[in-house]
Protein backbone atom coordinates (compact mmCIF):
# COMPACT_ATOMS: atom_id res chain seq x y z
CA UNK A 1 0.00 0.00 0.00
CA UNK A 2 1.43 3.38 -0.98
CA UNK A 3 1.07 6.43 1.23
CA UNK A 4 1.63 9.97 -0.10
CA UNK A 5 4.23 11.53 2.18
CA UNK A 6 5.52 14.47 0.13
CA UNK A 7 3.06 16.09 -2.31
CA UNK A 8 4.42 17.46 -5.59
CA UNK A 9 4.72 21.11 -4.39
CA UNK A 10 6.82 20.01 -1.38
CA UNK A 11 9.14 17.99 -3.63
CA UNK A 12 9.48 20.85 -6.14
CA UNK A 13 10.25 23.38 -3.40
CA UNK A 14 12.82 20.99 -1.89
CA UNK A 15 14.74 20.29 -5.10
CA UNK A 16 14.62 23.89 -6.33
CA UNK A 17 16.07 24.99 -2.98
CA UNK A 18 18.73 22.28 -3.17
CA UNK A 19 19.79 23.28 -6.70
CA UNK A 20 19.73 27.02 -5.93
CA UNK A 21 21.74 26.66 -2.71
CA UNK A 22 24.35 24.42 -4.34
CA UNK A 23 24.69 26.80 -7.29
CA UNK A 24 24.94 29.83 -4.97
CA UNK A 25 27.61 28.15 -2.84
CA UNK A 26 29.75 27.18 -5.85
CA UNK A 27 29.40 30.48 -7.72
CA UNK A 28 29.74 32.52 -4.51
CA UNK A 29 33.03 30.84 -3.67
CA UNK A 30 34.16 31.33 -7.26
CA UNK A 31 33.29 35.04 -7.17
CA UNK A 32 35.28 35.40 -3.95
CA UNK A 33 38.35 33.71 -5.39
CA UNK A 34 38.15 32.90 -9.14
CA UNK A 35 40.17 29.76 -9.85
CA UNK A 36 39.18 29.30 -13.50
CA UNK A 37 39.04 31.61 -16.50
CA UNK A 38 35.25 31.78 -16.60
CA UNK A 39 33.65 35.14 -17.47
CA UNK A 40 33.28 36.88 -14.11
CA UNK A 41 30.32 39.04 -15.17
CA UNK A 42 28.36 36.05 -16.43
CA UNK A 43 28.98 34.08 -13.23
CA UNK A 44 27.92 37.10 -11.17
CA UNK A 45 24.64 37.44 -13.10
CA UNK A 46 23.97 33.70 -12.83
CA UNK A 47 24.70 33.92 -9.08
CA UNK A 48 22.22 36.77 -8.66
CA UNK A 49 19.58 34.90 -10.69
CA UNK A 50 19.99 31.82 -8.47
CA UNK A 51 19.56 34.08 -5.42
CA UNK A 52 16.31 35.48 -6.83
CA UNK A 53 15.08 31.94 -7.53
CA UNK A 54 15.95 30.90 -3.96
CA UNK A 55 14.05 33.81 -2.43
CA UNK A 56 11.01 33.30 -4.70
CA UNK A 57 11.06 29.58 -3.96
CA UNK A 58 11.12 30.31 -0.23
CA UNK A 59 8.21 32.74 -0.67
CA UNK A 60 6.30 29.98 -2.48
CA UNK A 61 7.01 27.58 0.39
CA UNK A 62 5.74 30.07 2.95
CA UNK A 63 2.53 30.61 0.95
CA UNK A 64 2.04 26.86 0.46
CA UNK A 65 2.39 26.04 4.16
CA UNK A 66 0.21 28.96 5.23
CA UNK A 67 -2.54 28.08 2.74
CA UNK A 68 -2.50 24.37 3.62
CA UNK A 69 -2.17 25.12 7.34
CA UNK A 70 0.71 22.63 7.60
CA UNK A 71 3.36 25.13 8.71
CA UNK A 72 3.66 23.42 12.12
CA UNK A 73 5.05 20.38 10.27
CA UNK A 74 8.19 22.28 9.24
CA UNK A 75 8.42 25.22 11.65
CA UNK A 76 10.24 24.69 14.96
CA UNK A 77 8.02 26.01 17.76
CA UNK A 78 8.02 25.93 21.55
CA UNK A 79 5.87 22.79 21.33
CA UNK A 80 8.91 20.95 19.94
CA UNK A 81 11.09 21.78 22.95
CA UNK A 82 9.83 18.88 25.13
CA UNK A 83 10.68 16.45 22.31
CA UNK A 84 14.34 17.49 22.09
CA UNK A 85 15.47 15.11 24.86
CA UNK A 86 14.02 12.00 23.21
CA UNK A 87 15.20 13.24 19.81
CA UNK A 88 18.83 13.59 20.94
CA UNK A 89 18.72 10.26 22.77
CA UNK A 90 17.58 8.50 19.60
CA UNK A 91 19.83 10.27 17.08
CA UNK A 92 22.89 9.76 19.31
CA UNK A 93 22.04 6.03 19.58
CA UNK A 94 21.47 6.17 23.34
CA UNK A 95 18.05 4.54 22.94
CA UNK A 96 16.68 2.30 20.20
CA UNK A 97 13.09 3.45 20.57
CA UNK A 98 12.10 5.69 17.68
CA UNK A 99 9.66 8.34 18.92
CA UNK A 100 6.85 9.35 16.56
CA UNK A 101 7.16 13.08 15.94
CA UNK A 102 4.95 13.25 12.88
CA UNK A 103 6.23 14.13 9.43
CA UNK A 104 9.53 15.66 10.64
CA UNK A 105 11.52 15.33 13.85
CA UNK A 106 12.49 18.36 15.99
CA UNK A 107 16.02 18.44 14.53
CA UNK A 108 14.76 18.61 10.97
CA UNK A 109 12.26 21.31 11.93
CA UNK A 110 15.01 23.33 13.63
CA UNK A 111 17.14 23.07 10.47
CA UNK A 112 14.24 24.04 8.19
CA UNK A 113 13.45 27.05 10.38
CA UNK A 114 17.09 28.18 10.50
CA UNK A 115 17.44 27.78 6.73
CA UNK A 116 14.35 29.93 6.23
CA UNK A 117 15.87 32.61 8.45
CA UNK A 118 19.15 32.36 6.50
CA UNK A 119 17.29 32.87 3.22
CA UNK A 120 15.48 35.91 4.66
CA UNK A 121 18.74 37.43 5.96
CA UNK A 122 20.56 36.82 2.67
CA UNK A 123 17.61 38.20 0.69
CA UNK A 124 17.46 41.40 2.74
CA UNK A 125 21.23 41.94 2.80
CA UNK A 126 21.44 41.44 -0.97
CA UNK A 127 19.04 44.32 -1.69
CA UNK A 128 21.85 46.94 -1.71
CA UNK A 129 23.39 45.05 -4.65
CA UNK A 130 20.12 45.06 -6.59
CA UNK A 131 18.87 48.52 -5.61
CA UNK A 132 21.95 50.54 -4.56
CA UNK A 133 20.17 53.90 -4.86
CA UNK A 134 17.26 52.84 -2.62
CA UNK A 135 18.56 50.12 -0.31
CA UNK A 136 22.19 51.00 0.40
CA UNK A 137 21.20 51.89 3.99
CA UNK A 138 20.47 48.18 4.62
CA UNK A 139 24.18 47.40 4.44
CA UNK A 140 25.12 50.00 7.08
CA UNK A 141 24.35 47.84 10.16
CA UNK A 142 26.76 45.15 8.94
CA UNK A 143 29.51 47.57 7.87
CA UNK A 144 28.67 48.31 4.26
CA UNK A 145 29.16 46.05 1.26
CA UNK A 146 32.27 44.45 2.79
CA UNK A 147 30.23 43.46 5.85
CA UNK A 148 27.49 42.16 3.55
CA UNK A 149 29.99 39.85 1.88
CA UNK A 150 31.00 38.55 5.32
CA UNK A 151 27.31 37.85 6.07
CA UNK A 152 26.99 35.95 2.77
CA UNK A 153 30.15 33.99 3.55
CA UNK A 154 28.81 33.09 7.01
CA UNK A 155 25.52 31.90 5.52
CA UNK A 156 27.44 29.83 2.95
CA UNK A 157 29.48 28.16 5.70
CA UNK A 158 26.28 27.55 7.68
CA UNK A 159 24.63 25.76 4.73
CA UNK A 160 27.77 23.72 4.06
CA UNK A 161 27.90 22.68 7.73
CA UNK A 162 24.22 21.83 8.10
CA UNK A 163 23.50 19.98 4.83
CA UNK A 164 25.46 16.90 6.07
CA UNK A 165 23.54 17.20 9.35
CA UNK A 166 20.28 17.22 7.37
CA UNK A 167 21.34 14.03 5.55
CA UNK A 168 22.30 12.41 8.87
CA UNK A 169 18.86 13.21 10.29
CA UNK A 170 17.17 11.82 7.18
CA UNK A 171 19.03 8.51 7.40
CA UNK A 172 18.65 8.11 11.16
CA UNK A 173 14.94 8.99 10.96
CA UNK A 174 13.83 6.65 8.18
CA UNK A 175 15.70 6.16 4.87
CA UNK A 176 12.38 5.30 3.19
CA UNK A 177 11.41 8.96 3.59
CA UNK A 178 14.32 9.87 1.31
CA UNK A 179 12.74 7.78 -1.46
CA UNK A 180 9.52 9.74 -0.91
CA UNK A 181 11.35 12.98 -1.71
CA UNK A 182 11.72 11.62 -5.26
CA UNK A 183 8.46 9.73 -5.78
CA UNK A 184 6.26 11.32 -3.13
CA UNK A 185 5.20 7.95 -1.74
CA UNK A 186 6.31 5.46 0.90
CA UNK A 187 5.28 1.84 1.05
CA UNK A 188 3.06 1.24 4.07
CA UNK A 189 2.17 -2.12 5.52
CA UNK A 190 -1.61 -2.49 5.50
CA UNK A 191 -3.20 -2.39 8.94
CA UNK A 192 -6.20 -4.40 10.12
CA UNK A 193 -8.45 -1.42 9.35
CA UNK A 194 -7.06 -1.25 5.80
CA UNK A 195 -7.69 -4.98 5.30
CA UNK A 196 -11.27 -4.62 6.58
CA UNK A 197 -11.93 -1.86 4.02
CA UNK A 198 -10.83 -4.06 1.09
Amino acid sequence: MKLLLHPLPVRLFHWIMFAAVMFLVITGLYLTDPWLTLPYGLIRKAHMLAGIILVLNFGGQVCYYLITGKYTEVLFTRHDLPNLRSFFRYTLFITETHPNYGRYNPGQKALFTSWGLAVIVSGVTSLPYFLPEFASWLSLPVGGLVGTRIVFYGITIYFLATIPLHLYLVFTEDPVKLQAMFSGYVNKEPTCKDRDKS
